[in-house]
């Protein structure tokens, strides 16, 4: 039986529209992604709560980042092998070279406002005194330990992870000794550290995709798995309560463990591939956290089980570090090569464009949401119908004309 003419137009003419018109209202929807035109220079206020500050030496990709008493702002410029500091009052940067070979990674600060850091280069732990602007060394008894995270101890002792090493390291201040401790999963690759009110230090296992902790007296190592396998677990940091909270970066989650309760619980990220990085704690105990590949810093509060979102001005600034100052503000690292900043975000500044909601806006957000999915739904349903409508009236047309001629 031939094939008629009138059929095979109208097959074209479906799949014509069936292809054409929803990519015109997808398209109209989903408008390309440009990078966002900003200012130069340093202090560049963006229309929103996100001011980004330019730091004097080029490409020096800052990494993690502390505040100390004065609320200074202290980081490590990983490429450039150096300690930078920001004094928000001025809104002035200083830069402290190294003077041993390379990688910054860790930093954290006493109560005597002495800056440590992890030199994962040079396989030591490195002390800087900003008073008398001198560093001091205490080289790592195990050889390519890469020393990564850092935290201060209590009773004048350094933690800190070693990465090559998969040992956990011990520093006494006192008399500069360093005692390791072997974490029992090979290969375990530790990463953020920290020390509870109970004097348990925990620790993240990215390669082991565990929770460890250690009891100084003991030594004794306990390790817990977390549920989303490969989830490749980074920085971490713990509650008023006391639960271990740490960023899941293929996981695309925030994890918490209750080490009383011995149980994980984990958030989803509202949106896929962001790449939870770097995280704090603010004091009304949310959960502030650096989204790499998303390009946003986000905040997570745990009682209405909610996030907010901000967007970042800079295109692609890459944001890891992450810490919380005495006033509230939320300072990161954005480690991009171009972008090369520090931000600041006030959260009682309402974002004007371009980014999301201010916290306590989060009901209404996902209000307007549901209200956009659901006007996407009709208009897809719309298509449809038309679609096939006018199928009908050309199928109808051409039918007569066949029949005429026949």
């Amino acid at each position: 039986m031939p094939i008629k003419t009138g059929s095979i137009k109208l097959c074209l003419f479906n799949v014509v529209c069936l292809v054409i018109f929803p990519s015109l209202i997808f398209a109209a929807e989903n408008p390309p992604l440009v990078p966002p035109l900003i200012k130069g220079g340093m202090g560049d206020f963006s229309g929103g709560p996100i001011n980004e500050y330019a730091i004097p030496t080029p490409s020096s990709n800052p990494v993690d980042i502390v505040t100390d008493a004065s609320d200074n702002i202290w980081f490590t410029e990983q490429n450039s092998n150096k300690l930078g500091k920001f004094t928000p009052s001025t809104q002035t940067f200083e830069e402290f070279d190294i003077p041993y070979k390379g990688s910054p990674v860790g930093i954290a600060v006493d109560s005597n406002s002495i800056i440590w850091t992890a030199l994962s280069a040079d396989n030591s732990i490195v002390s800087f005194f900003p008073a008398e602007r001198k560093f001091k060394r205490y080289r790592i008894p195990t050889s390519d330990a890469v020393p990564y995270g850092i935290a201060i101890g209590k009773e004048a002792v350094v933690w800190f992870t070693e990465r090559n090493g998969n040992k956990i390291g011990r520093l006494n201040v006192g008399d500069g000794t360093i005692k390791e401790y072997p974490i029992p999963t090979a290969n375990s690759q530790p990463s953020g550290i920290a020390q509870d009110a109970e004097g348990f230090v925990w620790f993240i296992e990215s390669g082991g995709n565990k929770v460890g902790s250690l009891e100084p007296k003991s030594g004794k190592i306990v390790e817990y798995n977390i549920p989303m396998p490969f989830s490749n677990p980074s920085d971490m940091a713990i509650d008023k309560d006391g639960n271990i909270w740490f960023a899941e970066l293929n996981g695309n989650k925030l994890g918490m463990f209750n080490p009383k309760l011995k149980k994980f619980n984990e958030a989803i990220m509202p949106r896929l591939a962001s790449v939870p990085l770097g995280i704090a704690i603010d004091r009304r105990g949310r959960i502030w956290f650096t989204e790499n590949r998303g390009n946003r810093v986000g905040v997570f509060d745990p009682i209405p089980s909610t996030f907010t979102e901000y967007d970042i001005p800079a295109y692609r600034s890459l944001p890891m570090g992450i810490v919380v100052d005495s006033r509230g503000i939320v300072w990161f690292t954005q480690t991009d090569r171009d972008a090369n900043k520090i931000g600041r975000l006030d959260p009682s500044v309402r974002a004007l464009h371009g980014g999301s909601p201010s916290p306590g806006l989060e009901a209404a957000a996902s209000e307007a949401g549901n209200n956009k999915d659901s006007q996407k739904l009709i208009k897809i349903i719309t298509v449809i119908i038309f679609v096939f409508l006018a199928g009908f009236v050309v199928w109808y047309i051409l039918r007569n004309q066949e029949r005429k001629q026949e």
